[in-house]
């Protein structure tokens, strides 16, 4: 079981420090929220600050790209740092070409479903992935409460991918907490995202109130 603190609620002033805590708490990578306010209604980090996270931190970088056009902006963010490039089944673009220019580039893909997708849509794209990412709020806004009916998704791809022997991890993300974690890892989850409720507190702590859910399993 892996943790992916999400960079879009911590302290931006104190970023490196916030790192840094989840960094001694043994988190193994970091997850970076990308809006366009078009694909989502919001707008967040470009790749100036993916840019500034890799400078402090070594761990695996996995940028969510909620954007209308993912294809033309996925080298920035290879090149600002980022390791996976995490693109939505929904993006009006040709995803196996995308994700073909960017392993060209030497970047590595995931595909990411709304919590309204059947997770089955993906599974064509599984071959060319690392992780499947399976939403449990709406994409656009921190904070919100988790969609119990999104472990339908994460159940169904479980099976898919122990079925055909894929080694593709299952991510989930979206009003992760120490009681949500439980739900999600019984359901099969590989990676657990989670922003408010790592950063609404203490970081250390969060975490390790994460960790001791997934020893328990």
């Amino acid at each position: 079981m892996k943790i992916s603190p999400s960079i879009i609620s911590c302290d931006l002033s104190h970023l490196a420090t916030e790192i840094m805590k989840c960094e001694d708490a043994g988190v193994e990578m970091f997850h970076l929220d990308v809006m366009d306010g078009h694909f989502v209604p919001n707008l967040t980090m470009g790749p100036d600050l993916v840019r500034a996270v890799r400078r402090v931190t070594d761990r695996t970088l996995e940028a969510h790209l909620m954007l209308e056009r993912p294809d033309r902006y996925f080298r920035q963010f290879l090149s600002a740092g980022a390791d996976i490039l995490l693109l939505h089944y929904e993006s009006p673009v040709d995803l196996k070409g995308t994700m073909e220019a960017i392993r060209n580039e030497g970047g590595r893909c995931g595909i990411v479903v709304n919590p309204e997708t059947d997770v089955s849509k993906a599974f064509p794209f599984l071959e060319h992935c690392e992780i499947l990412l399976v939403m449990s709020v709406h994409p656009g806004f921190s904070g919100q409460s988790f969609i119990p009916s999104s472990l339908e998704n994460v159940k169904k791809a479980r099976r898919y991918i122990d079925e055909h022997g894929l080694g593709v991890e299952i991510e989930i993300d979206g009003g992760i907490n120490d009681r949500t974690a439980r739900m999600a890892i019984e359901a099969g989850a590989d990676i657990l995202v989670s922003a408010s409720y790592i950063f609404g507190g203490n970081v250390k702590e969060r975490i390790r109130a994460l960790r001791s859910v997934t020893a328990s399993q």
